[in-house]
């Protein structure tokens, strides 16, 4: 993530396998717990988690996936314990911490040309593997959706350390923003669409501006 946030200079920008069967009346997504984590980043540069944030993060951002993805022309399917990611059986977990994962390693291997890999340079095929069939079967479902999310804010004492490297011409990073969505075929395991999103704007912490980062994430969703 780190190499990916010091590199990409957009956005979002999307990648799909251009496979995905959409529009299709009966296409059932499960909608997975969102990875979230919202932070405070202090005077010297690092970033301390709040609980009290990512919790107002996690409900803003889950209420806008509902109504976003409510306009998509599928049916969205939601876990009963679907807010929280530890709440999840531990197969549910370790799917979607590899979902993740390979989020991960795509931001590297596909956004950054010096990582690319040559077993991949004909197309873009990921996957997650066969355990996906998990959720396929609990769920009746045919895509799942993962959400990857972390935002920091800068501190009072970090604000000020940027306002003095700015004195000196010396740039200093303040809060950023930064998330994966990744949607996956649960019969195959197969990775069909995915999207980044890296910058210095955005606050989970409002719900009208988590609305907007959704909206941003999901850009060119195959709905």
């Amino acid at each position: 993530m780190a190499v990916f946030v010091l590199t990409a200079c957009v956005q979002t920008a999307h990648k799909t396998t251009g496979t995905l069967k959409a529009g299709t009346e009966n296409r059932r997504i499960v909608l997975m717990p969102v990875d979230i984590e919202l932070s405070v980043l202090n005077a010297g540069g690092v970033t301390e988690p709040r609980a009290d944030w990512t919790n107002s993060g996690r409900e803003h951002v889950r209420a806008a996936l509902s109504a976003h993805t409510s306009e998509f022309e599928a049916e969205i399917v939601v876990p009963e314990n679907g807010d929280i990611l530890d709440d999840l059986d531990k197969d549910q977990l370790q799917i979607v911490k590899l979902a993740n994962a390979v989020g991960s390693s795509i931001l590297v291997h596909e956004y950054v040309p010096i990582y690319a890999l040559p077993t991949k340079k004909d197309g873009f095929d990921w996957t997650v593997g066969p355990d996906a069939k998990l959720l396929k079967e609990k769920y009746d479902a045919d895509y799942a959706l993962f959400v990857f999310l972390r935002d920091s804010y800068a501190s009072s004492g970090r604000v000020a350390v940027i306002l003095i490297g700015a004195i000196f011409g010396v740039g200093l990073q303040g809060g950023i923003q930064t998330g994966t969505a990744t949607l996956v075929d649960l019969e195959t395991g197969q990775v069909v669409w995915f999207n980044r999103l890296a910058r210095a704007s955005g606050d989970l912490r409002n719900p009208e501006a988590a609305t907007e980062t959704i909206k941003t994430l999901l850009t060119d969703f195959p709905t």
